[in-house]
């Protein structure tokens, strides 16, 4: 499982999630929902099967409190499987129900977002973000510390973005960032109003680079700052010629 950050500013997106992987290797995209009877609806094959099912009797008759509460969301349960039963190609996307809890899985984003449609129901849409481990920096000498991240090259939308980076850097004792990165920020604190006018302050740079030696920091500045972080690299000592 990978981190979880809700996100304010990314149309029609709910929360990032970072991974080292899509979602079962290929999906871009997650829907999760709740409906009280979806575990029951999940096994009907049609909406009349679900009608079958709700009255059952003898060992598969539904105790009366469930089955008022599943006749009280029977509209959206079955427009869940005539939804289901329209969308369903094997490859193009998966469902996973836990209980009355769905997980829908695609790289149809639009598609997804249709099932909002179901009825008065909540969707949270999750996207992910793929952690861009490039490999190992190899060094001549023992490098100082064993792993580094970079920041992307990226227009910088929240305008605390840099005096936040400042002080996570300036209170942690992990974190090292590299002395080009020191400097942007050093000078962002020294002299705020103008390099808030400053066009330097509205992208991040590329070569920015972070340092730190446990993969936990890590988390930490992901679940921060993982929409404005890019490579990460391993660093090692050049291994001695045979």
């Amino acid at each position: 499982m990978g981190l979880l950050r809700s996100v304010n500013n990314v149309p029609n997106i709910d929360y990032y999630e970072y991974k080292e992987n899509n979602y079962y290797n290929k999906y871009r995209y997650r829907a999760k929902f709740r409906i009280d009877g979806l575990g029951l609806a999940d096994y009907a094959k049609t909406p009349e099967d679900l009608v079958k099912r709700i009255d059952a009797t003898g060992y598969n008759r539904l105790r009366v409190d469930r089955k008022a509460m599943i006749l009280e969301n029977f509209n959206e349960l079955t427009n869940f499987i005539d939804w289901r039963n329209a969308n369903k190609k094997p490859g193009a996307i998966t469902f996973r129900v836990e209980g009355d809890t769905s997980s829908v899985y695609s790289n149809d984003l639009d598609l997804l977002l249709t099932l909002k449609e179901l009825g008065p129901i909540t969707v949270k849409i999750t996207e992910v973000q793929v952690e861009q481990f490039a490999g190992t920096k190899y060094y001549v000498n023992k490098p100082k510390h064993n792993y580094r991240i970079y920041l992307k090259t990226a227009y910088i939308e929240d305008k605390t973005f840099v005096k936040d980076l400042y002080d996570t850097v300036k209170k942690s004792t992990e974190l090292v960032p590299s002395d080009a990165l020191q400097k942007w920020l050093d000078e962002y604190v020294r002299r705020p109003i103008a390099s808030h006018n400053s066009w330097t302050y509205r992208y991040t740079s590329g070569t920015h680079s972070i340092d730190y030696d446990n993969e936990s920091t890590l988390s930490y500045l992901v679940l921060m700052y993982g929409h404005m972080l890019g490579k990460r690299y391993k660093l090692e000592k050049r291994p001695d010629p045979v």
